[in-house]
């Protein structure tokens, strides 16, 4: 059917100007909801998306050719009341009415079905009918926009978010709504001259149309380059002599300031991972105390879009179902993961904060079963919410309800069987099921691709190509906390590190092991957190010279955990078992947990003892040569053990440097070569090392004269005691913690 001339007018010219306005004011409101969905614990996923929708159905509902305001609004309701009730789910209660109170409890009835999201979407149609109004007026625009730009500019650079892009987005809108405000002025005051550009609209459209296409393709095409300004903030700071540090947007990586300069970034659990990359240095400031029963990574989130320059959450994470959280309830698994045939232990783990910080989600170790407690106490599960895609136990914070100070979860950790593992593929009919988990963006170059098919050629099973990339990474790639990036050309964030700068963090690895394993076919997610962190040292086994103590084989102890442990690693979903931690990063070893084998009971036996002849009187001289024997064996024993504890040290080194065999020893002696490096580095650093003194009269001197080294050196002297006196091997973790913190004393030095 044709639409008549004077219908397409109605539906479309009519009052194009307040049409048009409205649109740009929905695109205006939607930066202030994109801000609200990056601050953590505001809103959740559930109510921004409903926020949106409703901003967007009431742009569109303005094209509706009603002259009408009152029935335009009335209309907006009715849309507004019936995608409430479609979302969530509104079942009419119906019955008859004899009192006030049961009408009241009628009324009651059916509107607690909408709470609370109704507020927030009526909430969003009101702020987008006062916007709209505020718009009509030219100098209304520019008060709305500059107070919007100046907000926006202020969170940006005082804050953990970063709104560049919403500041952009708004004063593009609020130039857009000045130029249709002054046409519509023109076309009020100058009838004759509107009617002209009205016959001839290709006049003024193509112009406009085409600057503004010209100004935003050379934006696109300039190069990148730093901005001579700061922010008076900043220059304030610098002033005092002090250092600028932007806790949200540095990550165990790096960060810039709000006007592209870099920052002083310090290590730290992310809040917006969108943009990877740049230096950080270590901050060794303690975030929370882990008392758990086994070793772990702490989990927090994950994110599977990569967008080419870092991660964001795809559809699937936005739209993934959020249950609440009920008291000793065990908490749903994944729809993935109906029949998992992974076997698990249980890992129970009270946290508890040090810092004040707030954080979106809980942590605790893969995968989280069940809340215990909160803050020591069987309440407080109203502000958490389960999202089981993603296993994440997610906090909301009020003002009311804090961040807990401490908690209580059990977790259920994977136990890894290689041999299982190996026998899993992904069928085709699993691909769909699995494709954010598969994302690639169309901008991944081509070399990228090529390397993950070399790496993997060999490799005859899906589990054998994930850990091929893994291994491939952490022996060809160089750890450093502040990556030279001088040399890189690339735009895409994994190529560069790739097949250019070849240095990194723990963001590049991970980052890198996604991407290569998406690349080959096999499905992965990228997951943030905490690294398991250091038992500590008591302060009076530390001064008297006593080696730290053996951690126990399966880890359980309490843990330090500082902003130097945050950490990002990977997940590999395997069908029938669920979703498999590797650890890509150079230096790291991933927590494992191994199944408890139940001794089998021990039968006694049913079969009568022999019944034994007596010992005749005559064989007292017997007996008695018997005890003397055995009086000599008892006391060569203990000489035995005497000697072999005087001389064990001496004796496990001959045994040592016979076999060569000892991984424990050769742990040591590299303990003992990085503690060494750092003592030849420190000399020329002016730090003096005289050759009477012990190694800790040396170190005592060195805190004595800067407090600041106490911690990290205090630690690294116990685990240089330990791997030159004691007989005890190191571990591969404290040999990585020992090498980790020469690293960073060198660079902080």
């Amino acid at each position: 059917m044709n639409l008549s001339p004077s219908l397409f007018k109605r539906i479309v010219l009519y009052d194009w100007q307040y049409r048009l306005t409205s649109l740009l004011t929905a695109l205006f409101l939607l930066q202030f909801v994109f801000w609200i969905e990056k601050e953590d614990g505001v809103w959740l996923q559930q109510t921004v998306t409903m926020v949106e929708v409703t901003l967007v159905v009431m742009a569109v509902l303005q094209f509706v050719p009603l002259r009408n305001r009152l029935l335009h609004g009335l209309l907006q309701f009715a849309v507004l009341f019936v995608y409430n009730a479609v979302v969530m789910h509104y079942d009419p209660i119906l019955h008859r009415v004899k009192t006030f109170a049961a009408f009241r409890q009628l009324l009651y009835d059916n509107a607690v079905q909408f709470t609370p999201f109704i507020w927030f979407t009526l909430g969003a149609w009101l702020v987008y009918l006062t916007t709209l109004w505020a718009v009509q007026v030219k100098w209304r625009i520019y008060v709305v926009v500059i107070a919007s730009v100046l907000v926006l500019a202020f969170r940006d650079s005082f804050s953990v978010v970063v709104l560049w892009n919403q500041a952009a987005v708004v004063i593009f809108c609020g130039l857009s709504m000045l130029v249709v405000r002054h046409f519509a002025d023109l076309k009020k005051k100058n009838p004759t001259g509107w009617g002209r550009l009205a016959d001839y609209p290709a006049e003024i459209a193509v112009p406009i149309v085409l600057l503004l296409a010209g100004t935003t393709l050379l934006g696109s095409l300039a190069p990148d380059v730093n901005n001579i300004l700061t922010d008076p903030y900043t220059l304030w700071k610098h002033h005092k002599g002090e250092a600028v540090l932007l806790p949200g947007k540095v990550r165990d990586g790096g960060g810039v300031n709000l006007f592209g300069i870099e920052a002083n970034a310090t290590s730290g659990y992310s809040r917006d991972d969108d943009s990877l990359g740049g230096g950080f240095d270590f901050d060794s400031t303690e975030v929370m105390t882990v008392d758990t029963t086994h070793r772990s990574y702490w989990r927090g989130e994950t994110r599977s879009f990569y967008n080419g320059t870092g991660w964001e959450l795809s559809d699937v994470d936005k739209q993934n179902p959020i249950t609440p959280v009920q008291q000793d309830k065990e908490l749903a698994g994944d729809v993935l993961m109906r029949e998992s045939q992974l076997k698990t232990i249980d890992v129970t783990q009270t946290v508890t904060m040090v810092r004040k910080d707030s954080f979106p989600v809980l942590f605790g170790a893969f995968a989280i079963a069940r809340v215990e407690n909160v803050n020591g106490e069987k309440s407080g599960f109203d502000r958490l919410q389960w999202s089981s895609r993603q296993a994440e136990l997610r906090f909301t914070e009020t003002r009311t309800a804090k961040y807990p100070q401490s908690y209580t979860i059990v977790s259920k950790m994977p136990i890894v069987d290689e041999a299982q593992l190996r026998d899993v593929t992904v069928q085709p009919e699993e691909r769909a099921q699995l494709g954010a988990y598969l994302q690639l963006p169309n901008t991944t170059p081509l070399r990228v691709r090529q390397l993950a098919q070399q790496i993997t050629q060999q490799a005859a099973t899906m589990y054998d190509k994930a850990k091929a990339i893994e291994q491939y990474l952490q022996m060809n790639y160089t750890y450093t906390n502040k990556p030279d990036e001088s040399k890189a050309r690339s735009k895409d964030f994994v190529d560069r590190f790739l097949f250019e700068t070849k240095m990194g963090y723990c963001d590049y690895y991970s980052s890198a092991m996604v991407v290569l394993a998406r690349a080959v076919g096999i499905p992965a997610r990228w997951v943030k957190g905490y690294a398991p962190g250091v038992a500590p040292v008591e302060e009076d086994l530390a001064r008297s010279g006593v080696p730290i103590d053996e951690i126990n084989p399966d880890g359980a102890g309490v843990y330090s955990v500082r902003n130097s442990d945050a950490h990002s690693w990977v997940e590999v979903f395997y069908p029938g078992y669920g979703w498999i931690p590797f650890e890509p990063t150079s230096g790291f070893a991933m927590p494992s947990a191994q199944e408890v084998v139940t001794p089998e009971p021990i039968v006694e036996s049913t079969v009568d003892p022999v019944e034994t002849t007596p010992v005749a009187e005559a064989s007292t001289p017997i007996v008695t040569a018997g005890r003397v024997g055995w009086g000599v064996a008892a006391v060569a024993v203990v000489v035995a053990a005497v000697l072999l504890f005087l001389y064990r040290r001496p004796l496990r080194r001959w045994y040592n440097i016979r076999f060569g065999k000892d991984e424990g020893s050769n742990l040591n002696a590299r303990v003992v070569a990085d503690y060494n490096r750092l003592v030849k580095y420190t000399r020329r650093k002016g730090y003096a090392v005289l050759e009477h003194e012990t190694a800790r009269e040396t170190v005592g001197r060195w805190k004595r004269k800067d407090a600041w080294l106490a911690k990290d050196i205090e630690l690294l002297l116990a685990l240089f005691e330990k791997a030159k006196y004691s007989n005890r091997a190191v571990t591969p973790e404290e040999a990585t913690r020992a090498a980790t913190i020469v690293r960073k004393l060198r660079e902080e030095l």
